[in-house]
């Protein structure tokens, strides 16, 4: 029987007692009846009372409809919130209050909330200051002790909390100073340690100065758990860890944000060092090795071989005083050309040590010296955000120097024959100068050209500006004619740009947000990639590429000079494309034809960088050996996280292309060989470069890998791999700090 039909079957009874009961006469109900009726009236009283209980046990949910738009307190009976649930649903119309407010009774009760509100749901009692609240579409389990409402069990954290971040193989599930967060799989060179407050992947205790963070001339800057600091455009007034900038602006350059494109990245294609090389350690200390020239290793013996954490000095011929505090501050930068170098500490501070003949050192002389020294700025200068000189393209010291500072000002100072300073005239300097040109507003500087110095600066509105050495048009403002101050080439919005030149024959290339890319200046060997060999003083549109979404340029690098000159570009699909001279097969095109226009570089994809020690500073064949290395990466992924990398080779066969039995010359870019667990796993990869026009020629190239271990190969003069038996290898040595 239904519940229903014994409701009615109870009220029929009830009904026809009432009838008899109330009869009288003849057809009134006998004593007997009576009873009969009162003890049936008891049975169906309990009987009634019963149904009610099972028939408030069967109902459903309580359902309270909040009238929008949601304003309303309402008060919950204790029937109500006697219910196992409590449903709350909307009414017609929008919810614009902050949160629905109910008050309960102050009494014993549990239920289950059910919120389907699109705000939040607040219940307490009529005293209770401090509500629970019940997130939209949120269920909360309730209980009141007749004061306050309380979760008897937390719904909403206990999901959250267990909500697992863990998104890939290995990931870890820790909890930090944020909460509950992922913990990525570290390198196979880290184990899982701690730093005294969270829990993170520590490289094995050593040594000091025993794995290195960066090499010589890294514009992208590393933060202690060797991830990439993006940089940003924002002034800032202190000193800050960053220095190149990571393109993030999506809105500005779509087809360029958050893909790994980082603005000041293409200054160390050429060499960078003149036979030897530098390094940043872990620690924050340094090593500084190889030919010694006007002291730009930075140690008074003038010796060639690698040594670490040089001392400071404050005049020529004295140490900081008693009285003076030096920062322990670890070095994010170091900065080499042929005969200078420089380091930069993260509190903003800049040491030099070697060449000063025209003011490079920054000190207020012309002299040189063999040990660093401190650049003191004007007191409004603020701290250096990074270095860059004229001199990255072959053995010349005439170098100019940029200081882009943290609130975007510049500054510069050295070797100024083509106002290339940017200080409006052509005088030397011998303390850095500020650039009135700018205030507070350049992001990113490229330099090349070496004594016939030209300098590219992009703005924080994305505008371009050049200024120095012209002489084939090669800044790009349709003239020929030196500029001693900074002018508009392009109005933007320029993404980067890419310098390179020596001994006059200088050349450029920057990149639009559109995806295409121009090139200015000397084009002998088609090195602009317009299909001609005219050189060009406005800025022309290279061929082939940017003209379909696939071939959009999104990086760019060019080296050489006048001779063995070129260029490659890494379009948005992944492709590497070359072009320009091509006698010792280094464009790795598999032949030793120049191209004028961009060529696909077979089997090459996802590269990071391109470095070559050619100077291309004469014709004869033995004194410009023209190699080419590049990183690649397996997948776009590494590419952008700068991991992972692959090095390869191609030009000129000697030791730099890092194999045996090298083809002369290897016309198609070669694997170079290295140990098992370092096959596929280089961060970074530097060269350095010597030719003294006889048939002698040096090209050396290194390698960082992801644990810190550096590598070198090629030959070895004046310690220039950094190996303490100066022993030349055809493959990768690891380096023994």
């Amino acid at each position: 029987m239904s519940m229903s039909s014994l409701h009615s079957l109870l009220e029929a009874i009830k009904g026809r007692g009432q009838t008899l009961a109330s009869v009288e006469g003849t057809g009134a109900a006998s004593a007997r009846d009576l009873v009969y009726l009162a003890k049936a009236v008891e049975a169906m009283v309990g009987a009634d009372a019963l149904l009610d209980l099972l028939d408030i046990a069967g109902r459903p949910a309580e359902i309270v409809v909040l009238p929008s738009p949601g304003t309303a307190t309402i008060t919950l009976t204790t029937d109500q919130v006697s219910r196992d649930v409590v449903v709350l649903r909307p009414d017609q119309g929008a919810y614009t209050a902050i949160a629905a407010i109910l008050v309960a009774p102050s009494r014993g009760w549990a239920a289950v909330f059910d919120n389907e509100l699109a705000i939040p749901l607040r219940v307490k009692t009529a005293t209770q200051t401090d509500p629970v609240e019940i997130a939209p579409g949120r269920k909360g389990w309730l209980f009141c002790d007749g004061t306050v409402v309380d979760h008897v069990f937390d719904v909403a954290a206990a999901v959250a909390a267990a909500t697992s971040p863990l998104a890939m193989r290995g990931d870890l599930y820790v909890r930090d100073g944020s909460g509950n967060a992922r913990l990525p799989l570290g390198a196979a060179s880290r184990f899982l340690g701690s730093d005294g407050t969270d829990p993170k992947w520590l490289l094995p205790p050593g040594r000091p100065n025993v794995r290195a963070k960066y090499l010589a001339n890294d514009f992208i800057a590393r933060d202690g758990d060797d991830n990439p600091i993006p940089g940003g455009t924002a002034v800032s007034l202190t000193a800050t860890p960053r220095l190149g900038n990571l393109i993030t602006n999506a809105a500005v350059f779509p087809d360029h944000a958050n893909i790994g494109i980082w603005d000041a990245d293409s200054q160390s294609c050429m060499t960078s060092i003149y036979r030897g090389m530098a390094a940043v350690f872990q620690d924050g200390g340094l090593s500084v090795w190889g030919n010694s020239n006007s002291g730009r290793n930075g140690d008074p013996n003038g010796s060639h071989w690698p040594h670490f954490q040089p001392a400071l000095y404050r005049t020529t011929n004295e140490g900081h005083l008693l009285g003076e505090t030096l920062t322990d501050a670890a070095i994010k930068q170091i900065y080499g050309n042929y005969g200078t170098t420089m380091i930069l500490l993260e509190n903003g501070e800049l040491y030099a040590t070697g060449y000063g003949g025209h003011g490079q050192q920054g000190d207020g002389t012309t002299s040189s010296k063999s040990f660093f020294q401190r650049i003191v700025f004007p007191g409004d200068a603020g701290p250096v955000r990074y270095v860059v000189s004229t001199c990255m393209t072959g053995p010349d010291s005439s170098a100019a120097f940029y200081a882009l500072m943290e609130d975007g000002d510049v500054y510069s100072w050295g070797y100024n024959g083509y106002g290339q300073l940017g200080l409006g005239d052509g005088t030397n300097r011998t303390m850095p100068t500020k650039i009135a040109a700018f205030d507070r507003n350049v992001q990113c500087i490229v330099a090349a050209g070496a004594s016939y110095g030209f300098a590219h600066f992009v703005t924080t509105d994305n505008r371009l500006f050049g200024c120095g050495y012209n002489g084939y048009g090669n800044l790009g403002d349709g003239t020929t004619a030196n500029k001693a101050a900074p002018v508009l080439i392009d109005a933007g919005p320029v993404v980067k740009c890419a310098n390179t030149g020596y001994g006059s024959f200088n050349f450029a290339f920057y990149i639009k947000a559109d995806g295409k890319l121009y090139a200015m200046g000397f084009n002998e060997s088609g090195q602009l990639g317009d299909n001609s060999t005219t050189s060009r003083a406005s800025p022309v549109l290279v061929s082939n590429l940017g003209l379909t979404d696939p071939t959009k340029v999104i990086d760019i690098w060019a080296y050489g000079a006048r001779y063995g000159a070129g260029a490659f570009a890494l379009a948005k699909n992944g492709q590497f494309w070359a072009w320009g001279s091509n006698v010792n097969g280094q464009l790795g095109l598999g032949d030793t034809t120049s191209r004028p226009a961009p060529a696909l570089v077979p089997g090459v994809e996802n590269v990071s960088q391109v470095v070559s020690p050619t100077t291309g500073i004469s014709q004869a064949t033995q004194y410009h050996y023209n190699n080419v290395m590049i990183l690649r990466h397996a997948n776009a992924a590494d590419r952008i996280a700068r991991r992972n990398g692959y090095p390869m080779t191609a030009g000129w066969g000697g030791a730099f292309i890092g194999a045996p039995n090298a083809s002369n010359p290897t016309t198609a870019f070669k694997y170079v060989g290295f140990p098992p667990k370092y096959h596929g796993r280089i961060r970074r990869i530097g060269c350095s470069g010597y030719h003294d026009g006889t048939g002698n020629a040096e090209q050396d190239a290194y390698a960082l890998a992801m644990d810190g271990t550096v590598f070198a190969w090629g030959p070895s003069s004046n310690y220039s791999l950094g190996d303490w038996m100066n022993a030349g290898s055809i493959c990768p040595q690891p380096l023994k700090f």
